[in-house]
């Protein structure tokens, strides 16, 4: 089996690194990658820190080059990086100024779009027994769409796409792709301080941990438990 290792880009303090830390528990070799990592802390953990500019593509392939020479090619990659611009009037979502849909655009669709083109191109290299895993920290927006998260649910609706065709696409070569949403026990969006990277963490363990691609779109609650609506 070709070395363990996991990339988590978009690695913050409470959901990254929390998936960092259970999948090291698992023993994986980690690296968490952001624009401004804590080094200190990632060195306290073990952790391979890199900084990445998610809205730059080569930023994107460079993270993933440096994985590979230093950890092994990532045979798990977690896209965990999200932002947002609230409109100027929010009895308006449309009053969001294009140059603020296109930077947020480019974190949350174009950089995971890079982060998918990589992960394949690495997963082609691994062998057989080695799962290969894309997981996209995902939310209900794509499904349930929230005016004033306008730049944020068309982001995310775009990565859901891209998880869908992945597992269409790559489905006889074994890759697994998941769009992975915490969710209220009503199934409704979670507000941020709710947010649990404890449950992030184990979830996207088992969802590593199972054989075939089950259903991409996966949500669940705090404690962790699978969401059945």
């Amino acid at each position: 089996m070709s070395p363990k290792t996991i990339l988590i880009l978009g690695a913050g303090p409470r959901v990254g690194w929390s998936i960092g830390k259970k999948f090291a528990a698992e023993g994986y070799s980690v690296a968490v990658a952001s624009r401004k990592p804590d080094s200190k802390a990632a060195e306290a953990d073990n952790f391979l820190p890199l900084s990445v500019d998610l809205t730059k593509p080569e930023s994107v392939k460079d993270a993933f080059k440096q994985t590979k020479e230093k950890l092994g090619v990532p045979s798990v990659v977690i896209y965990n990086a999200a932002t947002l611009t609230f409109p100027p009037d929010f009895s308006d979502p449309f009053s969001v100024g294009a140059d603020a849909f296109i930077a947020d655009t480019a974190v949350n669709a174009v950089g995971a779009f890079a982060a998918i083109q990589e992960s394949v191109a690495g997963f082609k290299s691994l062998d057989a027994a080695t799962p290969k895993v894309f997981i996209a920290t995902g939310n209900i927006l794509p499904f349930n769409p929230v005016p004033l998260c306008v730049t944020l649910g068309a982001g995310k609706a775009a990565l859901a796409h891209f998880i869908d065709v992945g597992t269409k696409a790559y489905a006889e070569k074994g890759y697994r792709f998941y769009f992975a949403s915490q969710v209220t026990k009503d199934g409704n969006t979670v507000d941020f301080p709710e947010l649990s990277g404890e449950a992030h963490g184990n979830v996207y363990w088992e969802l590593v941990g199972e054989k075939e691609q089950g259903p991409w779109d996966v949500r669940f609650v705090g404690d962790g438990k699978r969401w059945v609506g």
